[in-house]
């Protein structure tokens, strides 16, 4: 097996926050679609009301995500991160997002019950709160994992490919 090419904790730390930046702004673009729906639901026709709206929604929407995309960044991705061998990361590429994923919707499906709508008689009322959750949980877990690993693979690949190459050194002066 060799030496394996090491990457430093800042580097990983630094692909984690850009994984982690990346993830928020695709959850932001998968929940835009029901972002949409509810301004255009509460707005009742009046295209002023719709802009403010759309834009206070987005608004209170990106900073609970943001919040929330930082918690689960800093209490899940930074020590996964910081803990397991890049290597083993990238031999574990299907799995972790997978893994991921599944976590992340099981903590967006459990809502507390003030959310909860016993008298819902459709799918769109009785989960309109855990769509918004579980789309914005699952691209951002996807993306994170995809982006970190991809990042990591690349730096390995690249510092494997230099340390097999030999160094050519001139002596000519």
């Amino acid at each position: 097996m060799g030496t394996e090419p090491a990457i430093s904790r800042w580097r990983r730390a630094g692909y984690a926050v850009l994984s982690g930046l990346t993830g928020w702004l695709a959850g932001q673009l998968a929940c835009l679609p029901v972002n949409l729906i509810t301004a255009v639901r509460n707005s009742d026709g009046h295209p002023t009301v719709f802009v403010q709206k759309l834009l206070y929604g987005l608004l209170v929407w990106g900073a609970w995500t943001l919040l929330l995309a930082t918690a689960a960044w800093v209490l899940v991705v930074l020590p996964l991160v910081m803990t397991m061998r890049p290597c083993l990361l990238v031999r574990l590429r299907f799995v972790v997002p997978a893994v991921a994923t599944v976590a992340a919707l099981a903590l967006a499906a459990t809502r507390p019950a003030m959310f909860r709508d016993t008298s819902a008689i459709s799918f769109w009322h009785k989960f309109a709160q855990v769509i918004p959750y579980g789309a914005f949980a699952i691209s951002f877990t996807l993306v994170t994992a995809w982006l970190y690993i991809l990042l990591t693979k690349r730096r390995l690949d690249r510092a494997e490919s230099t340390s097999q190459q030999p160094r050519v050194v001139d002596r000519a002066s």
